[in-house]
């Protein structure tokens, strides 16, 4: 079998697309949700005034607003988190992430940075 530069050029050209697929699904994926608690310095910080204010907003109405939500990504107190994430895993998204972060400036011992996706 002959290699032509031709054939070395296609097989270039499907490489590239083949490689790009992951980067174009990852670019289509639904932009998160953000909650979180204006109360709090680091967690108003966080979201830069935008999503969902857990201090205007009750759970019950948040999670109404999350209703159709792909990604959801808070910065909030540990009962808020716990509450959300059972009304949450409900209708299909999981957990992706969930660490503890500092908060001296609330005077909290720690707020819980997560994630969560749809499957």
């Amino acid at each position: 079998m002959r290699t032509t530069r031709r054939d070395v050029l296609k097989s270039g050209v499907l490489a590239g697309a083949v490689a790009a697929v992951p980067v174009a699904a990852h670019a289509a994926q639904a932009e998160a949700v953000v909650v979180y608690d204006s109360r709090l310095a680091e967690s108003a910080s966080f979201a830069g005034g935008r999503g969902i204010d857990l201090a205007v907003v009750s759970l019950r109405d948040a999670h109404a607003a999350l209703a159709d939500a792909e990604r959801v990504e808070g910065l909030t107190r540990w009962s808020d988190w716990t509450v959300l994430r059972g009304l949450l895993e409900e209708q299909g998204l999981r957990r992706t992430a969930e660490t503890r972060t500092s908060a001296p400036l609330s005077g909290h011992d720690g707020l819980l940075r997560w994630s969560m996706a749809a499957r």
